[in-house]
């Protein structure tokens, strides 16, 4: 799981289609290279969930396509909440973010990926359904912030924070969950997939 959340890459198939559909050359889609050789709408946002792609034309004021960083989704569902056993497959689609964006708060564009939350132990912050928006390149605990922490199958969404005797609390914004103490000794189970750098939610 773990492995599967910091490689994801799309697969050559995927890449040719992306390239053929937006006109653009596969070495310049993969690796940001060369030339795109494509004459009208050339801002790639994303692949929709059945593999469509969805191209919006660059306008005066919009940043080139080549400034974005497409970052997959993955049906893999965080549980914020008692536990929820998490599913890995190709990714759902592909989202686009600008990468100053990205790295203007710490994020790195190569190991970002995209889940979504369910249940409610982190509300009021995070909701039942919000994108989670997390670098994978961040696996041990910085700070008291929220991770995403896979324990077996399951992966958790929660704040994480050390304790000097080498424990680790897992602590839920809800207060109806208390939080969860994790020994020193159980402490190498827990694997930290990576830390939360964003969220949004459909309103």
């Amino acid at each position: 799981m773990r492995a599967y959340l910091k490689d994801t890459m799309p697969g050559l198939d995927k890449l040719v289609q992306l390239a053929e559909a937006g006109g653009v050359t596969l070495d310049w889609l993969a690796r940001g290279v060369g030339n795109k050789s494509y004459q009208g709408a050339d801002l790639l946002v994303r692949s929709g969930p059945g593999g469509e792609l969805l191209l919006f034309e660059e306008r005066k004021g919009v940043a080139p396509a080549h400034d974005f960083a497409l970052i997959p989704r993955l049906d893999i569902q965080a549980s914020a909440g008692d536990g929820r056993i998490a599913g890995a497959e190709d990714p759902l689609e592909y989202l686009a973010f600008q990468r100053g964006w990205l790295r203007a708060r710490g994020i790195n564009p190569a190991r970002a990926r995209i889940l979504t939350a369910r249940g409610d132990s982190m509300e009021e912050t995070i909701r039942d359904g919000d994108v989670l928006l997390i670098d994978t390149s961040i696996d041990r605990i910085r700070d008291n912030a929220i991770y995403i922490v896979v324990y077996g199958e399951m992966v958790l969404v929660k704040r994480v924070h050390g304790r000097l005797n080498g424990s680790l609390q897992l602590i839920s914004d809800n207060p109806r969950y208390p939080p969860e103490e994790v020994s020193a000794g159980e402490v190498d189970q827990l694997n930290i997939a990576g830390r939360v750098m964003w969220f949004g939610r459909t309103i």
